[in-house]
């Protein structure tokens, strides 16, 4: 009776030693530890930087959910509750460059990241912490994509010197342009003229000198300009149909007009509709490599790891624009 209490035992002994060893395997592997997650905060004005359903969806592809805010609470707030609830990533859309303090503040206090979307902090802002990160597309670049399609049109006879001169007479259409619309064109306009492309800016006025309103109506007699550069859908569209009722999208040597649009969809569509090259910023890419880079970063990998971006020494990824033609 002795041996087999003593078998027993000894049984029950190597059940316990085995049981021990998985569960401190599972609490290595984080088994027992709160699913990870990623915070959304949302833009203060409610313009879209990346689509929140791919970023939602790539995530949830790795079994990280994707926690979001009320449209009511402030920044501050919000980060809050989200890092309250779990969240190891922050991803924070910007309609300016100014950072919220207390964000930046509790995020620190929890361990979590941050990555900044939409408006670029200062770069004394994203130095302070090796934890704040900034992920965008710079209209500056997307000019500069534009400008070269209008040089190259312009250099292989596509846009037509109509008057021989050899400079591309242009007419800016932006009917309310912000910091980013106007940056995208100032860089597309030097842009043509770092490939040799010198432009001259056409601008349309009464016989008292103040300008004409951008319509068929006002406009009718006026002489074309080569080119119409835009800076939104809004405008193109505005621009393609002005052109179409004053006849210049006719003939021989029409007026060409580029564009800037919100997504490759909007894009695609102004091309199809007459456009000649559109440049375009692309929500979905920046959700799929946010969604990368947060990833990365709770396996504690550098961010960029997977994604064919580099940081400069700040800590900014710069996702290229796209062009439709």
């Amino acid at each position: 009776m002795k041996h087999i209490f003593s078998i027993l035992f000894k049984a029950l002994l190597i059940a316990g030693a085995v049981v021990s060893c998985i569960v401190f395997y599972l609490y290595t592997i984080g088994f027992f530890s709160p699913a990870p997650s990623v915070g959304l905060l949302i833009s203060p004005s409610g313009r879209t930087y990346l689509d929140a359903s791919v970023l939602e969806a790539d995530l949830a592809a790795h079994d990280v959910e994707l926690l979001t805010t009320g449209a009511d609470e402030s920044p501050a707030v919000a980060a809050s509750r989200l890092l309250a609830a779990g969240a190891k990533v922050l991803i924070v859309p910007q309609d300016d460059a100014a950072v919220t303090p207390a964000l930046v503040t509790a995020a620190e206090k929890a361990g979590a990241s941050v990555f900044f979307v939409g408006a670029c902090p200062d770069s004394e802002t994203l130095a302070s912490s090796a934890e704040l990160w900034y992920l965008g597309s710079l209209a500056s670049h997307g000019g500069e994509l534009l400008g070269k399609a209008m040089a190259m049109d312009y250099r292989d006879g596509t846009v037509f010197d109509v008057n021989g001169d050899l400079l591309l007479q242009y007419y800016l259409y932006q009917s309310a342009p912000d910091a980013e619309q106007a940056d995208l064109a100032s860089y597309a306009l030097a842009e043509c003229e770092h490939y040799g492309v010198y432009t001259a800016q056409v601008n349309y006025t009464d016989e008292e000198g103040a300008p004409l309103s951008f319509d068929a109506e006002a406009l009718a007699g006026q002489t074309a300009p080569e080119v119409i550069l835009c800076t939104s859908e809004q405008d193109a569209r505005a621009a393609l149909e002005t052109a179409a009722a004053l006849g210049w999208l006719d003939g021989e040597q029409p007026v060409r007009i580029y564009a800037a649009a919100d997504t490759p969809d909007a894009a695609d569509a102004l091309v199809a509709d007459g456009v000649q090259a559109a440049a375009h910023y692309d929500p979905a890419l920046m959700a799929s490599t946010a969604a990368k880079m947060a990833l990365n970063t709770l396996d504690h990998q550098f961010p960029g790891i997977g994604t064919d971006l580099s940081s400069d020494e700040a800590g900014r990824f710069i996702l290229p624009y796209g062009l439709s033609e």
